[in-house]
Order: structure tokens, then C-alpha cells, then sequence
């Protein structure tokens, strides 16, 4: 809980929103026009935030602007700032117009919606029915930029290398690798198969992101010499490809939990096992809000609960 009476810098939330706008468009005459103000007054407020910091944030010179190695430090924490700020804002307003306990945000990546949908907005509406809540559709990456800067108060994604240490990470559950194959192709006979099974495949997977990197680590690590010739964006792409027997689509789990396709099939992939985890993750500072707080200790145990009962259905 911070004390209010501690004597606070002094800068305005303005100021800083000239610096990370500077930061952006690297023009002071384009940073003024944009937030339309004198470049005097512009070049006053970046001295009076390097005064109070104590370092130079930016180089100026005829053609442009450079941050300087300071300056790119601060620039995320800058950014932090104005987005709580912004998000703080917004719920100062609609407690003030229409009641409430402000807004709750919550960013997740598109595999984990069937952990989220119906029924954590059905409970959160019982236990909570004053917060307003948003659902952030994100990549993996996107979401651990979005925890940093504030934008979102917490999200449930994959966990893995990139996570910054800034991230405070509360594992939920494992998310084994599968492929998604046509059941009339010859490996649909079993439940299981070995990765070194797809070796003469052509393979299907994520262009980027968590699930790309674990899968591509997989296959440098173990020397499995899967042939990925198709990188695309889109779940749905991977499965247009099964279709159209061009290629077998790896993916997790979790992002097969909505699959109704007649000509399509699931099968685990093992020796060796891989998996990703899926975990809430928040910043480990206090959230903003009391209200907010009880909301994700509340989520964390009921996805818990959840998980717990289905694997006790498993057994």
C-alpha cells in the first residue's frame, strides 16, 4: 500500500506522455504538432524530466532524435506509467458515472479460451457483479509485453524462456503436443506415436511465437529432422493443409479443443514428451485495486478446482 503523504517527484503524467510520444515519433516538430504544443515547451518538459532523473534521455540533433542507452531503459517504465495512468483514469470515470468497482482486465492467448468461457465470466459476474471486465485477445509474446506495461491487469498464457523475470508466473496445468493428421492416413491407427514417426512428413506449425519456438527447440535438441514446410499464422490455415493433405499440423492440445471435423483426427505425440505450461501471470507488485486483487485470487482457485476435477474424471 503506498502512503500518500510520500513527497512525490515532481513531474506531470503530461510530461511523461511528451517523453514517450517523443520516444515514438522521434521529431520534436511532429511530438509538438501532434500534442499540440509549443517545441519550447516541449523542449522545457524533456529538461525537467532529465533534471529530476538525474541523466540525459535523448540526443537532439538536425535530422533527429536518439534515445540515448538511459533513455531506452526508461522508456517501458514510461510507458507503464501512462497506461495505468490511462487505466486508472477510466475506472475513476465510470465509478463516478455509472457505480462499480472499475475494470477488470484480463489478456489471454486464444488456446486457453475453452479454460475461460462459459464459466469464468458466469462466476465472476455472481461473485462480482460491480467489475466490468474486458478479454484481451493476444498472442503469447503481445500478452507479456501487455503485463509489463500495465495495460492488462493479468493474463493466462505459456510459459517459457521469454518470460521476464518482471513476470511473476502460477502454473495451471501441462499442455501436451499433438499432431492433427487425416483419420484416413496411416499413422491414425493408435492413440500415441513417436515424434521420429513424422520425420518424412511435410509439417505444418506456427509461423512464431511460444509454441513455434518449443516445437523448433524440440527438433534442434533431439535431432529429429522433421520437415516443417509450411509456417502460416492461423489455426485454421493448419487445418486446411490436413485437409488438403499437404502437411500434418503440430500444435497443443488445448488449441484442439474445438476441432468438429469428421476427416481430421488427434493424436499425442511422445518419446520424447513435450508440453507447454499454461499459467496465470501478473506483475508481483500489487495489483491496482484491492477489488482487482480478490478477482485473480479468486480466478487462480477456481482454475485450480477445475483442473483438479478433470483429471480426477481421467482416472
Amino acid at each position: 500500500m503506498s502512503e500518500p503523504w510520500r513527497r512525490l517527484p515532481a513531474l506531470s503524467l503530461k510530461q511523461i506522455q511528451y517523453f514517450v510520444t517523443l520516444a515514438q515519433l522521434r521529431s520534436f516538430t511532429e511530438t509538438a504538432s501532434r500534442l499540440a504544443i509549443s517545441q519550447p515547451a516541449l523542449s522545457s518538459a524533456l529538461r525537467q524530466i532529465e533534471s529530476v532523473l538525474g541523466g540525459k534521455l535523448l540526443h537532439r540533433t538536425a535530422q533527429n532524435v536518439r534515445l540515448t542507452e538511459q533513455g531506452e531503459a526508461v522508456l517501458p517504465y514510461a510507458e507503464r506509467l501512462l497506461n495505468t495512468a490511462h487505466s486508472v483514469f477510466d475506472d475513476m470515470k465510470q465509478i463516478m458515472q455509472q457505480g462499480g468497482d472499475g475494470t477488470l482486465r484480463i489478456g489471454l492467448v486464444p488456446s486457453v479460451s475453452t479454460l475461460l468461457f462459459p464459466a469464468v465470466p458466469q462466476l465472476l459476474s455472481e461473485y462480482f457483479p460491480d467489475m466490468r471486465v474486458e478479454f484481451h485477445d493476444l498472442t503469447n509474446d503481445a500478452l507479456l509485453l501487455e503485463l509489463e506495461n500495465g495495460s492488462v491487469d493479468f493474463g493466462i498464457g505459456a510459459t517459457d524462456s521469454t518470460v521476464p523475470e518482471s513476470i511473476a508466473v502460477y502454473p495451471l496445468l501441462e499442455d501436451p503436443f499433438v499432431v492433427v493428421i487425416r483419420r484416413d492416413d496411416a499413422l491414425a491407427e493408435g492413440r500415441n506415436i513417436p515424434w521420429r514417426q513424422l520425420a518424412q512428413r511435410d509439417i505444418a506449425l506456427f509461423s512464431k511465437g511460444n509454441v513455434s519456438r518449443l516445437v523448433t527447440s524440440m527438433n534442434e535438441t533431439h535431432r529429429l529432422n522433421l520437415q516443417v514446410n509450411y509456417r502460416v499464422d492461423f489455426q485454421e490455415t493448419l487445418y486446411g493443409l490436413v485437409r488438403s493433405r499437404l502437411a500434418l499440423a503440430i500444435l497443443p492440445e488445448l488449441y484442439t479443443a474445438t476441432l468438429n471435423d469428421n476427416e481430421l483426427t488427434i493424436i499425442h505425440l511422445q518419446q520424447p514428451t513435450l508440453s507447454r505450461t499454461v499459467a496465470m501471470m501478473r506483475k508481483p507488485v500489487p495489483l491496482r485495486s484491492e477489488k482487482t486483487e480478490q478477482c485473480f485470487q479468486f480466478l487462480l482457485k477456481a482454475f485450480h478446482q477445475r483442473v483438479k476435477e478433470k483429471k480426477d474424471g481421467m482416472r
